[in-house]
């Protein structure tokens, strides 16, 4: 080509520039305008061309902008015809109303979908699901499909099938193989005629409905989180949104959870069908209780009297108030699926006995606690239920059937009497433990009460019931006749704690987040299916927990049995034989309350401040009457009593004022006046009768006064003196305590140290009884509120009531301080100190022991590089503290190897402790209790080990009868029917080999037992045993069989 072709457009160089032309006409328009550039001389200049119209203003205004249509006349009568006549017509004419449209009415299937569904298809749903256990549709294919198509000759056979593919076929091995070359994780199962298969999920919709069962059981979240969280999956910006399937999901989801607690409890393999389930019937039983007839020998009434502990029900009770049901919807419209059928009562028979029973008082406590109890009860407006209450099994914390029930308005005696009944139906032996919080008062009419039980749960009347206290409720009790409560005296108890309803609680809590919300019928369903896989993970988990029981046990049985030898054997054999003999007739004592003496008590001895001013009015009139001379109408020991009284005013005035100063309460501040004028009015009281009883005082204050000569008008405090002496809680009480011992007698008559030295003592004791009462109160408010409250609201006024028993504590500190010191100044040191010691901030405790807990080290992993691990120092404080009465589940209740605070230990005192020995009696008995419940514990475990490998044989036959109990079924559904069946009969002899493979040799085990965790029923299987804090890694254990999960 050559290069000197003209070019098709002339190339200007340096001809062609770019420049802003100013416009300065309107802005609304736009113009375009096309220039030049022109040569004059050396200069080059732009030439501009006449402009051309390129966007007019109307344009502009269109194309500008975009906004939403807007019409001026929207919504106006154009012709103003309804406003005339509206305006002309009489003021009394009222508007014809114009006629409602007809509403449509709504089908049954729509109102009421659980309903229909039950009348008509939950049999033939339950019965699919069961078809495809087998291998239904392709129960006739003998050759695979694959091979065929193929022309292979010959064809392989049809015994392969994937879980997870949507096409439910069989296929041989070879072309299994071939189908999920790019599916390598597929599941797939193979077909054995008779043998045993895992449940098939052959639907997108089941495995669907399989993932959500999973994670609500682990998670406790609710349906509508679930929904929402596959609703974002599926589009997540919020633009074509497919229509809401909640609705329908939470009813399949329901259905689904139904029909697997009637499959996995049998009714499908039943000739009677689901119409057949009896209450109660599709709950999961303790395989570790006596059942007679199933895992009990037939001649276990025959055993001595001394092993019949080893036949006895442990039953716990206690209420929740977390689990609430708001007034929503109604039982016609929801009955739910199956109520009564699980562990949740028949509801209409309990709540007709609730009813009639209405004007029973709420339960309360011995400890005052019926006040929070009423106060969280308040808040019951617009609430069906306000919580659920239960019956646990008391050693492997299993829920029994028909153990649950709901709470109409508080704790009430009915509800709590109704399921406790309904469990009593189920038991066939002639022991009963029964552990309730508040046992000490539910107990007591027990028997009178149940006269006016229903029929269908009163108990047999051969039935003996033993009333006993969770371990970590007993410290907050009253201590005086208790000890029949305790279970660490009662005979074949073991090491129990019963403090299992509480381990219950703790995970299903979450579940009244959603539950609070959901119609009655679906609510009762959610929670039998929740506490179905609690009982099935306390089910599947029994091997590991009583191999941890059993270790533990051993180990503390013989640290207890060498430990009692040891204090035995330091001891009279005179005394040891008589106090045995005293501990065995406590033991076999079987009235309630006991009637012989209690080997754990000691008389109360101690003399309190009233008893005190008794005596020394007796005392006084005794002198009077023999001739002695009255120097006033007021005794010695009344003006002893009216200073004592002054004192301790005056404390309380100061912490009243602080109080006033702190909050600024303008209110409080009128009756801080007027308690200052009263307590002005008995100083002036006192000082008339200071120069009768302490002539001397007023001479010796003049000489201290004199040689102390202040220089400055202020006092150590900082505080003016003047300002100080204005208020009477200042004023200084001259006591005889006060005074020097070597000036008392010239300043104080005879026998005026000696009555304040007694009434000193009795303050002591009060101070110390009231004290312990106030944490026994302290420590059970709580608990209960740690428990039971939550909001803002209930949280603040609880907190609030807490706050004010703390304030009493305190004043109950400062008040046996301040007669200490005084007896310290009467009596100087002395054997006294032993039994009155020096009050220090960690003695103010319950039966918390800090020094045996193991110290908190905080959380791990949350300092840089850079920085220091601080150590955990106490840091000082003056401001006094009550410690935390609550403990940990490793820490237990310290009973075991109890190291209290001297508080506790001091309350009583013999008269003559070297004549009678009461207190070693006590200590020596309490130790042989120790290790009479180690041993039993031993026993127990064995025989429970014994139980569970014959219940789960007894279940296993169980199953294996129903492989063929339905007759006249279809082929398909008989093979599905059988194949359920026997797949069950391999889970219940699989876990049989499992156990019996731990348990034969329990202690070779090269693990070491941490002797923190001795005391097996407080603390042992809580760390690994899926129990409150574990239940997602106990799911795992059951996860690759769906029907139990």
């Amino acid at each position: 080509m050559s290069n000197n072709r003209p070019k098709k457009r002339q190339r200007v160089q340096d001809t062609s520039y770019r420049d802003a032309v100013p416009l300065d006409d309107d802005f609304n328009q736009i113009y375009t305008r096309d220039g030049r550039l022109r040569q004059v001389g050396v200069f080059k200049r732009t030439a501009p061309l006449p402009r051309t119209t390129l966007v007019v203003d109307s344009a502009w205004n269109t194309i500008s902008s975009w906004g939403p249509q807007d019409d001026a006349n929207y919504t106006l009568d154009p012709n103003a015809d309804s406003y005339n006549n509206q305006l002309e017509a009489d003021v009394m004419d009222e508007a014809t109303p114009a006629e409602k449209p007809a509403k449509k009415q709504r089908s049954k299937v729509s109102k009421r979908p659980h309903v229909v569904w039950m009348e008509l298809h939950r049999q033939s749903y339950l019965d699919e699901m069961l078809r495809w256990e087998g291998r239904a549709d392709a129960s006739t294919q003998g050759q695979c499909l694959d091979c065929v198509a193929r022309s292979t000759n010959p064809p392989g056979l049809a015994e392969y099938r994937c879980s997870d593919c949507f096409i439910p076929d069989l296929t041989c091995a070879s072309c299994c193989v071939k189908r999920h070359r790019t599916n390598p994780f597929h599941r797939i199962e193979k077909w054995s005629n008779s043998s045993s298969q895992i449940n098939v999920k052959n639907c997108t919709t089941f495995e669907l409905l399989r993932h959500l069962h999973h994670l609500s059981l682990t998670t406790k979240a609710s349906m509508y989180d679930f929904y929402r969280g596959l609703e974002k999956s599926t589009n997540n910006i919020g633009i074509s949104v497919p229509k809401s399937r909640y609705r329908a999901l939470f009813r399949s989801a329901l259905q689904w959870h139904h029909l697997k607690l009637l499959k996995r409890g049998g009714r499908g393999n039943d000739p009677s069908g689901v119409q057949g389930t009896q209450n109660g019937e599709l709950a999961l039983r303790c395989p570790s209780c006596p059942w007679p007839g199933i895992n009990l020998a037939e001649n276990w009434q025959d055993a001595p009297e001394n092993m019949k502990f080893l036949y006895m029900f442990f039953i716990c009770m206690d209420a929740n108030f977390r689990l609430k049901n708001q007034l929503v919807s109604n039982y016609s419209q929801d009955p739910g699926l199956g109520i009564g059928w699980a562990y949740m009562v028949p509801r209409k028979p309990y709540e007709k006995y609730v009813l009639s029973k209405a004007s029973d008082d709420d339960i309360s406590t011995c400890v005052g606690f019926q006040a929070l109890a009423k106060a969280n009860s308040k808040y019951s407006v617009s609430l069906r239920y306000t919580g659920v209450n239960a019956v646990v099994c008391g050693r492997s914390k299993m829920i029994f059937p028909q153990g649950v029930g709901n709470l109409h308005k508080g704790e009430r005696y009915s509800n709590m009497d109704y399921i406790f009944g309904a469990v009593l139906q189920l038991i066939l032996v002639a022991i009963v433990l029964v552990s309730y919080d508040v046992a000490c008062q539910w107990f007591v009419n027990i028997y009178s009460r149940m006269r006016d039980w229903l029929p269908e749960i009163k108990p047999n009347q051969s039935l003996k019931l033993i009333p006993a206290i969770p371990k970590l409720h007993y410290a907050m009790h009253e201590a005086a006749n208790h000890e029949v409560f305790s279970l660490n005296l009662i005979p074949g108890v073991g090491l129990s704690d019963c403090e299992c309803p509480e381990r219950v609680w703790a995970p299903h809590n979450p579940l009244g987040n959603s539950t609070k919300t959901q119609a009655p019928g679906s609510r009762h369903d959610v929670l039998d299916d929740h506490f179905g896989f609690w009982n099935w993970m306390k089910y599947v988990g029994m091997g590991l927990t009583l191999l941890r029981r059993y270790k533990a046990a051993v180990a503390e049985r013989n640290i207890q049995a060498e430990g009692h030898r040891g204090l035995t054997d330091a001891l009279n054999p005179d005394l040891i034989k008589a106090w045995t003999k005293l501990c065995k007739k406590w033991d076999s004592d079987s009235m309630f309350p006991k009637s012989c003496k209690n080997p754990y008590h000691v008389e109360e001895m101690h003399i309190s401040e009233a008893r005190v001013k008794k005596e020394l009015a007796s005392e006084e009139e005794k002198r009077i009457k023999a001739g002695g001379i009255s120097l006033n109408n007021t005794s010695a020991a009344s003006f002893i009593g009216l200073g004592l009284e002054i004192e301790e005013f005056q404390h309380r005035l100061e912490r009243l004022a602080k109080d006033v100063m702190l909050h600024l309460a303008i209110s409080k501040e009128g009756n801080l006046t007027e308690q200052r004028n009263v307590l002005r009015s008995r100083i002036r009281a006192w000082e008339q009768l200071v120069p009768i009883y302490m002539p001397g005082l007023l001479q010796y204050v003049a000489d201290r006064s004199a040689k102390s000569q202040p220089t400055s008008d202020t006092d150590s405090g900082g505080k003016s003196s003047e300002a100080r002496s204005h208020h009477p809680e200042f004023i200084k009480i001259h006591l005889p305590s006060q005074i020097p011992a070597a000036n008392r007698s010239q300043v104080c008559r005879d026998g005026l140290v000696e009555i304040e030295d007694r009434l000193h003592v009795g303050q002591c004791n009060d101070a110390l009884e009231n004290l312990r009462q106030i944490l026994r109160l302290k420590a059970r408010m709580i608990q209960f509120k740690n428990k039971n409250i939550r909001g803002q609201r209930e949280g603040t006024r609880s907190r609030a009531v807490i706050d004010r028993v703390h304030d009493r504590a305190r004043a109950a500190a400062a008040k046996y301080r301040a007669a200490r010191q005084a007896l310290w100044c009467i009596r100087g040191p002395g054997d006294w100190e032993k039994t009155y010691r020096i009050l220090e901030d960690g003695d103010v405790r319950g039966y918390q022991d800090p020094d045996r807990l193991k110290p908190k080290t905080g959380r791990q992993g949350i300092w840089e590089d850079d920085q220091e691990q601080p150590t955990l120092e106490k840091v000082p404080s003056n401001e006094f503290t009550l410690f935390n009465e609550v403990r940990s589940r490793r820490d237990g209740t310290g009973e075991t190897r109890r190291t209290i605070s001297w508080i506790w230990a001091n309350q009583r005192a013999s008269k003559d402790e070297d004549e009678n020995n009461d207190i070693l009696r006590v200590e020596w008995a309490k130790s042989r209790a120790r290790a009479e419940r180690a041993r039993e514990e031993v026993l127990l475990l064995k025989e429970e080990m014994q139980r569970v490998l014959k219940y789960l044989d007894w279940k296993a036959n169980w199953w294996r009868e129903r492989t063929s109990m339905r007759a006249g079924l279809v082929p398909d559904l008989a093979e599905g029917v059988q194949a359920f069946a026997l797949t069950q009969v391999d889970v219940q002899l699989a876990l049989a080999s499992h156990f019996k493979d731990l348990w034969d040799a329990p202690l070779q085990n090269s693990e070491v037992v941490d002797e923190s965790s001795l005391s097996v029923d407080d603390s042992s299987d809580e760390e690994d045993d899926p129990d409150v804090s574990n239940v997602e890694g106990a799911a795992a254990a059951a996860e690759d069989d769906d029907d139990f999960a």
